[in-house]
């Protein structure tokens, strides 16, 4: 019998068509280029595998496999203009050092870059009546997507992890979601963050079994976070959890953490 294929996914090479600095720590780069010609409308929320040249190269790399394949990290799409076939990502930058960062960094209008996807939304059902999203910076332009597909009618809560303030204003309104913001510090360690996120968690009024819940936190946050609500009773099916980061560990190494061991 023969094994079934692998898809292999749509690249598209592109160009930076315009660099927003959101804040000191966030840079949304917006790409373009004729081969977005036939990228699939309505896909905030979802993601592409932005594809950056190995370390030392500076040259375009559209190769998403094999020895000489680009380094690949995925990104969610904050918005895709359809009509002038326009693409914006965003990026943490001036936090850590790597190759996704470094590249967005020092990255430039009229630049090519390729993409991979995209690939789907981390959640798919928008019928629910309760709601609770959980993000942080890394995740924010797919709670945002979230929150626009959440019925106006729905009641739920936000509880985001941001860098700046500049932030808040990435996320769209909805009339009956509190949202809870904690905005990092110096000062603020680790385990304050996880004290922080927890006790919103706890505070929580009850969370009815049919309730739709989204973590895209840090790795040990989702853990402990899904655990919390799985111990509450609410099903499996319900959670859509995903680390988008791991404490002390490069994005390759948790990428192959995940597949062995998914969160």
């Amino acid at each position: 019998m023969n094994s079934p294929r692998t898809k292999k996914p749509s690249v598209r090479v592109t160009h930076i068509s315009d660099i927003t600095d959101i804040s000191p720590y966030l840079r949304r780069i917006v790409l373009g280029g004729e081969q977005l010609a036939d990228f699939p409308a309505n896909q905030q929320g979802a993601y592409v595998k932005v594809l950056i040249p190995q370390a030392g190269e500076i040259e375009l790399n559209t190769q998403v496999s094999g020895p000489n394949a680009a380094v690949k990290r995925s990104y969610t799409i904050r918005d895709f203009d359809a009509e002038r076939g326009l693409l914006s990502l965003d990026f943490v930058i001036n936090k850590h050092r790597g190759p996704a960062t470094d590249w967005a960094s020092t990255a430039q209008v009229g630049d090519k870059v390729a993409i991979a996807g995209p690939g789907p939304l981390k959640m798919s059902q928008f019928d629910g009546h309760h709601y609770v999203l959980l993000g942080d910076s890394t995740s924010i332009n797919a709670v945002n997507a979230l929150i626009e597909r959440i019925p106006a009618t729905a009641t739920g809560n936000v509880i985001m992890i941001a860098h700046s303030e500049q932030e808040k204003a990435l996320l769209a309104s909805h009339p009956l979601l509190k949202i809870d913001w904690l905005i990092l510090t110096p000062n603020i360690t680790d385990i304050e963050q996880d004290k922080w996120l927890h006790q919103k968690v706890k505070q929580l009024d009850a969370v009815p079994t049919d309730a739709q819940v989204f973590i895209g936190l840090e790795a040990s946050q989702v853990r402990a976070i899904k655990q919390y609500f799985l111990e509450q009773q609410l099903p499996l099916r319900a959670i859509s959890a995903t680390g988008y980061w791991k404490r002390g560990t490069d994005a390759d190494t948790f990428g192959q953490q995940k597949q062995l061991e998914p969160l």
